[in-house]
């Protein structure tokens, strides 16, 4: 069973996505075809690594090109795959090619990951890059989310019960379990970490601290651009926030969440987040909207749930979860996700064989 796994979107959080697949399947013939910013120490003969332009202009410019696209491609008909799998990215005009030039021209199912099958409020390039990412999906003989909760979105694209697998999401957390820090004790700290972005609810967040005040500090750590009178209003209120507006290092990562009592997502809206895995993974209690599949995430590991675009509610989740117990479930085991995504190569191979 060959498969080649393409994903050209390594930063942040899918980097850990894919450290944590490729660290976990037990398949000496599955390669992950990346760019070579990709980190992963181990399993270095089962990546494939492309060379990309330093820029992320000439990055773009790259995947839009049509002879980069296809010298890439050759690359990943030399590794004689069975089955190609795009992890992501299905927005790119690269990935398009490569799924239609895997079906026409190598003649071999195709399975798209879908992350984000909605574009997130506020995320231009997500909005841009919709479109052509619908046309990669319906093009894909086969496709995969992250939760149940997608699958009539699945219907519509035009795939049935048979083209349509539903695996969880896979997340490395020993990047950030590593670090501990047995001297730092728990705070009455709310934390709110990732990439700070529109959808994300931090002005409901930032609504919602004036009804803790006295009874939780917030603290607001990733990197991303927030509007300035967000800005003053944080650093107007030390008392009640701390901000840590950049990219942070695992370390640090691991200290905030040492320090928290309970990890905030007031999400206006959401597919599904790798920081549920790592508050589990931390002990940490999280209290997030009900949207999306991050809802699903939430409930398993035995978090509060709170309607969107609430403070008042999203208040009163934060004091409920603090002191509440946190769970990593069993069905979040990479071992068991990684098995998961084997079963889907097989099940898709085997289908193919049957029908020659």
């Amino acid at each position: 069973m060959r498969v080649v796994i393409a994903a050209p979107a390594v930063r942040a959080a899918m980097g850990y996505h894919l450290c944590c697949m490729v660290c976990h399947m037990q398949e000496p013939l599955i390669r992950l075809f990346v760019p070579e910013q990709f980190q992963c120490e181990n399993y270095s003969e089962r990546i494939v690594r492309y060379s990309l332009p330093k820029s992320g202009v000439q990055k773009g410019l790259a995947y839009c090109n049509p002879l980069w696209a296809r010298q890439q491609f050759r690359a990943i008909a030399a590794l004689r795959p069975d089955l190609l799998h795009l992890f992501n990215s299905e927005g790119y005009p690269s990935s398009y090619w490569w799924i239609r030039w895997a079906r026409t021209q190598l003649d071999i199912p195709t399975v798209v990951s879908v992350h984000d099958p909605e574009p997130h409020p506020g995320n231009l390039l997500a909005a841009a890059l919709f479109r052509p990412g619908q046309k990669t999906i319906r093009l894909s003989s086969h496709v995969q989310v992250f939760s149940e909760c997608f699958k009539p979105l699945c219907k519509q694209w035009g795939f049935d019960e048979e083209q349509t697998f539903v695996i969880p999401l896979c997340t490395d957390v020993s990047n950030f379990t590593q670090y501990r820090f047995p001297e730092v004790a728990r705070e009455n700290l709310a934390l709110f970490f990732g990439r700070l972005e529109a959808y994300k609810g931090i002005p409901v967040l930032l609504d919602a601290a004036e009804y803790v005040r006295g009874k939780l500090r917030i603290a607001i750590a990733g990197p991303g651009k927030l509007p300035q009178h967000i800005v003053r209003r944080i650093l107007a209120a030390p008392d009640l926030f701390e901000l840590h507006n950049r990219f942070l290092h695992e370390a640090e990562v691991s200290r905030l969440f040492h320090r928290a009592s309970v990890c905030v997502m007031p999400y206006v809206q959401a597919t599904q987040s790798s920081v549920p895995w790592i508050a589990a993974a931390f002990g940490v209690p999280v209290v997030a909207t009900a949207t999306g599949g991050l809802a699903a995430q939430v409930q398993q590991m035995n978090g509060v749930l709170v309607p969107p675009n609430d403070p008042k509610a999203l208040a009163e989740g934060m004091l409920t979860a603090v002191g509440s117990s946190a769970v990593f479930p069993e069905a979040w085991n990479p071992c068991l996700i990684a098995g998961q995504y084997l079963q889907m190569y097989r099940e898709i191979l085997c289908r193919k064989g049957a029908s020659l």
